[in-house]
């Protein structure tokens, strides 16, 4: 399940298919709002620009907000959080959006059904509130239109934990021992040694360099490739375009 950012503070980089920059996240509890490191930066309002990132408006924001998981996500303090900092703010849940043609920004934790962003005319950015953007319906989104992937430590450490564990299971065969506790029998299974077991990670970034790492820390032969020379500890580390 993605989950939202809770950290104190955290980086992200903004899409606009030709480009990547650079805000800042902010989160205090579960609530997140954004900052710019550009000293022209003002919270009353953000609108993306190719230049600059975001530049200052003197019109409210408007603020739609898609929470697929309101047991985990509490939208009011949410909405709470972002008013108290964003002066104007006019704050949305969806299903209720009002006008499509009000909504400036659009949060999202899940992903978007198609025709989401239908009549959304005034929107400059989708920041999306889980791990990657694979949820969102990019083809649909207007030109212009800056996609904000977050990237704090505690959600790529979910992550990170995730794939550890699944191999993990795999080398010490914890679903074969399912299996036999489901049949009410015990076969003990020798486990492939992690000295003779190589782990190669597609993707040497935030998430991929740090298992990485954690698998050459735990002892397994730890490899890594990317689009780019990377260098990583105990890591073999391999660079170049895909095939």
């Amino acid at each position: 399940m993605s989950k939202q950012p809770k950290d104190a503070s955290s980086f992200c980089s903004t899409t606009t298919h030709s480009a990547v920059k650079k805000i800042v996240i902010t989160s205090q509890r579960r609530c997140t709002w954004l900052a710019c490191p550009d000293s022209r930066f003002d919270p009353f309002r953000l609108m993306y620009v190719e230049q600059s990132v975001w530049e200052v408006m003197v019109k409210a924001l408007t603020l739609l907000m898609v929470n697929d998981y309101p047991d985990y996500i509490d939208a009011g303090e949410w909405a709470r959080s972002l008013k108290a900092r964003v002066s104007g703010l006019d704050f949305r849940l969806w299903p209720h959006h009002g006008d499509p043609g009000d909504i400036d920004l659009v949060l999202i934790d899940k992903g978007t059904p198609r025709g989401f962003f239908e009549g959304m005319t005034r929107l400059r950015a989708v920041a999306y509130l889980g791990a990657g953007i694979d949820g969102l319906q990019l083809g649909e989104l207007p030109a212009g239109v800056g996609v904000v992937r977050l990237a704090t430590r505690e959600l790529a450490s979910e992550v990170v934990q995730y794939i550890v564990l699944r191999v993990l299971c795999q080398q010490r065969h914890v679903f074969e021992y399912a299996v036999q506790q489901t049949q009410k029998r015990w076969r003990p299974i020798a486990p492939r040694k992690i000295s003779e077991t190589g782990i190669v990670i597609l993707g040497a970034g935030r998430i991929g360099g740090w298992a990485a790492r954690l698998f050459a820390e735990l002892g397994y032969r730890s490899a890594a490739w990317s689009r780019n020379p990377k260098q990583i500890a105990d890591v073999a580390c391999y660079a170049g375009a895909p095939a």
